[in-house]
């Protein structure tokens, strides 16, 4: 399973045996909602590499037998000016942006307007970074969620459209990290 996909198809390999790529879209989104419960039912206090594998695993295990592991190909989105992190550098970067935010005790202890710009910096560099072949944006989201919810704060992404965090998304990882400043900015909710 090398490069991830059923034989002379678009789609992903799957436990679900599923080679339509609409049915597999529509499966994935009802597992995924019902294991997000799983994972905001949870209480973590350390917010690291072994902990974002955990919530993809538990997201995707059902679907995927790469759930929970980092990927194993570069990847790009197509018309991308730049592929996302090499594999050979997924270790070694996630080692530093883990380590930057221990060091930033995980966000706590911040007002809100330091807060919006570290969960924003920690975004970009998590869709850079991309670990997984698959389900990225679910599972740095529902990291972020969690997070955000140790921090005091809540993160609520019903405020803004899914087309709107993807743009930001981009311009964020060609470099122009304002309109997901705007988005963050939108979207914290102070819960204290």
């Amino acid at each position: 399973m090398a490069d991830y996909f059923v034989d002379g198809n678009d789609v992903l390999e799957n436990k679900l045996g599923i080679t339509d790529p609409d049915e597999l879209r529509a499966a994935e989104q009802e597992i995924v909602t019902n294991k997000t419960a799983d994972i905001l039912s949870e209480s973590s206090q350390v917010f690291d590499l072994a902990y974002l594998l955990h919530v993809h695993q538990v997201l995707f295990s059902d679907i995927y037998d790469f759930a929970g592991k980092l990927r194993m190909v570069d990847i790009a989105k197509p018309n991308a000016k730049a592929p996302f992190a090499y594999v050979r550098f997924l270790e070694s970067e996630s080692k530093r942006i883990f380590d930057e935010l221990k060091g930033k005790q995980y966000l706590t202890g911040l007002n809100r307007q330091n807060f919006v710009g570290a969960i924003t910096n920690l975004a970009a560099e998590l869709n850079a970074l991309h670990p997984f072949r698959e389900g990225n944006g679910r599972a740095i989201r529902l990291f972020l969620i969690m997070l955000a919810d140790h921090a005091g704060y809540l993160l609520d992404y019903s405020l803004v459209s899914a087309d709107e965090l993807i743009g930001a998304d981009k311009l964020a990882f060609e470099g122009d990290i304002e309109r997901l400043l705007k988005i963050y900015s939108q979207v914290v909710v102070e819960t204290s």
